[in-house]
C-alpha cells in the first residue's frame, strides 16, 4: 500500500461526549488516492456532534458515489475539495433549520485527498493538517480564529498566539455564517516525499502539545504515533477532545 493511515478519538478527561468525527478511505476508482477528515463540533455548543457526523456523512457520500473521481487531477483537486466543504456546510446549515434544537450547531473541517506525490487540502476552523518530513514538522494549514488574524495583522506577536483570549474564536465554520460573511473554505496543495507524514487533528491536540513534541512522536509509524499523541494530550490535561490521523508515504 503506497499510503499508509491510521486515526483514533478520545473523549479527553473534561467533556462528557465527544463532539470529533473523523473517517479515511481510498477513492473507490483510484485507489492510490487516499481520502482523509477530521471535523470538530464547536465550542461546546448544542449538537456540536451532529454536526461533525453530518459533515463526515457528507464526504462518505461523496467519496463512496465517486464523485471525487475528478480530483484525481491535481489542476482540480483543491477545487472539488472546497465545493464539497460547502455541500458539507449546506447541509448542516439546512438540519439546523429544518430543527430548532440544531439551531447554531456547528464544527470544523480539514480534510485531504492526497497521492504518492500530491496532497491537496481544505480547511475550515482550526483543526489542523502538519507536514512531516526529514524530522522537520510544518504546520500547514491556518487556524481561521480572531487572535491568528491578529497574529497577521501584526496586532499580536507570535509567542502571545498559544494563550490568546480569541485563540480559540473561529472565524468561519461549517454551518453558520456571520452576517454578509459567508464561509471562505482555504485549500491549497502540497507536494511530499516518501518517508513523509501528514497529521491532521482536533484542536484537542494542538492545544495540548507543542510542535516540538508533536514532531518528536512523528518518528514512530502511524498507529504508534497517533496513540502516543492521543496518550500525550491526556497526559497534559486531556481539556477537550482529542482526534488524530496521520497518513505515511510509503510508494
Amino acid at each position: 500500500m503506497p499510503i499508509h493511515v491510521y486515526g483514533a478519538s478520545h473523549v479527553g478527561k473534561v467533556r462528557k461526549n465527544n463532539e470529533d468525527t473523523f473517517w479515511y478511505a481510498k477513492l473507490p476508482s483510484a485507489e492510490h488516492c487516499q481520502f482523509a477528515m477530521v471535523s470538530d463540533g464547536v465550542g461546546g455548543k448544542d449538537y456540536g456532534e451532529i454536526a461533525s457526523d453530518t459533515a463526515k456523512q457528507v464526504f462518505q457520500e461523496i467519496v463512496n458515489d465517486n464523485k471525487l473521481a475528478h480530483a484525481v487531477d491535481e489542476t482540480t483537486r483543491t477545487a472539488m475539495l472546497d465545493m464539497s466543504a460547502r455541500r458539507a456546510h449546506q447541509e448542516i446549515a439546512k438540519l439546523g433549520q429544518q430543527n430548532k434544537d440544531y439551531a447554531g450547531m456547528a464544527c470544523t473541517l480539514i480534510a485531504v485527498l492526497a497521492d504518492p506525490n500530491c496532497v491537496g487540502w481544505v480547511n475550515v476552523g482550526d483543526s489542523r493538517l502538519y507536514h512531516y518530513s526529514q524530522s522537520s514538522l510544518t504546520q500547514v494549514s491556518a487556524d481561521q480564529t480572531i487572535a491568528q488574524t491578529m497574529l497577521n495583522d501584526g496586532r499580536i506577536k507570535k509567542e502571545d498566539l498559544a494563550t490568546h483570549p480569541d485563540r480559540n474564536t473561529l472565524l468561519y465554520c461549517l454551518g453558520v455564517e456571520a452576517i454578509n460573511q459567508p464561509i471562505a473554505p482555504d485549500s491549497n496543495l502540497l507536494n511530499w516525499q516518501v518517508g513523509d507524514k501528514l497529521l491532521l487533528c482536533s484542536d484537542g491536540l494542538s492545544d495540548m502539545v507543542n510542535s516540538e513534541g508533536i514532531a518528536r512522536f512523528l518518528e514512530n509509524n502511524p498507529q504508534n504515533a497517533t496513540e502516543r499523541l492521543i496518550e500525550a494530550a491526556l497526559e497534559a490535561g486531556g481539556k477537550d477532545n482529542i482526534t488524530v490521523i496521520i497518513l505515511e508515504n510509503s510508494a
